[in-house]
């Protein structure tokens, strides 16, 4: 095990710290640490509810229909092919309008959402998914948040402990002001408990 100086205090600390034991001092934003010995860190992953996969398959589907009803020259109501053409022309001409309407109503509303609190945090990092910004901007708290999040809403802690119990060091940040005051992470910098 190598010791190194903190940039901070000036306190020897672990070579493989990420953080200072005594200060709290962040090592990884150390520009003068090498770039290789810094873990680029990992967000959290989001599951995909296949919301937006249905959506556009429904899409698509839609797509090929209008695409199937304009393209038909057979008329089976023994009416002139031109009033069919006529009509599938009007109904993709209503229906690019409806597209057009929704997606200016998304874009109101994205613009509605940076006006806001959470806006105001995905813009700063948009890194964090809009719900955790939400949730960050409610100063709300959960297992899975990152270690960044959490300082977002916090600032330093007060003190931040180095255990390794064999399994590559883990970390306890404390906030002496707060409740829960202490949480706990590893490397990854995800918060996996709390108290």
């Amino acid at each position: 095990m190598s010791l190194t100086k903190c940039p901070q205090c000036q306190k020897d600390i672990n070579s493989t710290a990420l953080f200072c034991p005594q200060c709290g001092y962040s090592i990884k934003t150390d520009p003068k640490q090498k770039s290789s010995d810094i873990l680029p860190p990992q967000t959290p992953k989001k599951q995909n509810n296949g919301c937006g996969i249905v959506l556009l398959f429904i899409g698509i589907l839609f797509i090929i229909f209008l695409i199937k009803t304009c393209s038909e020259t057979e008329d089976h109501s023994n009416s002139p092919s031109e009033t069919v053409s006529q009509f599938s022309k009007e109904d993709s001409i209503k229906n690019k309008a409806k597209i057009d309407s929704i997606d200016q109503q998304q874009k109101i509303e994205n613009e509605k959402f940076l006006k806001t609190k959470a806006g105001k945090i995905h813009k700063k990092h948009p890194e964090w998914s809009k719900e955790d910004c939400i949730k960050i901007s409610e100063h709300k708290i959960w297992i899975g948040m990152h270690y960044d999040m959490l300082v977002y809403i916090r600032g330093r802690p007060n003190n931040i402990n180095t255990s390794n119990y064999g399994d590559g060091p883990n970390y306890q940040a404390c906030w002496y002001d707060y409740d829960p005051s202490c949480f706990y992470f590893d490397e990854s910098q995800i918060i996996t408990s709390y108290n």
